[in-house]
């Protein structure tokens, strides 16, 4: 079951696609994010024709975790955090 991801605004964002673990501490350090079509031209995230764009969302923008996860940023503050280059807010 995949659980969708939605921003501080209450927008769903997309769905959970995958995780990334850190081996050494056993922790999540990122989310890879499956992203809704309508956010992903809104984040101008790229993506290959016939594919979901993905994106890595770090877990410190996690506010709480449930039924869906919902961040700590609006879909602008998330396009912010991409446009700095945050080492794991990346858009494939």
């Amino acid at each position: 079951m995949e659980r969708a991801i939605i921003g501080a605004d209450g927008k769903v964002i997309g769905e959970v696609a995958g995780f990334f673990l850190d081996v050494d501490t056993w922790r999540i350090d990122a989310l890879q994010v499956k992203l809704d079509r309508a956010v992903a031209e809104e984040l101008r995230a790229r993506h290959p024709l016939f594919r979901p764009a993905l994106i890595e969302i770090p877990t410190h923008l996690v506010q709480s975790v449930g039924d869906t996860i919902v961040l700590s940023v609006v879909v602008e503050g998330l396009r912010q955090v991409l446009s700095l280059g945050d080492e794991h807010a990346s858009v494939q």
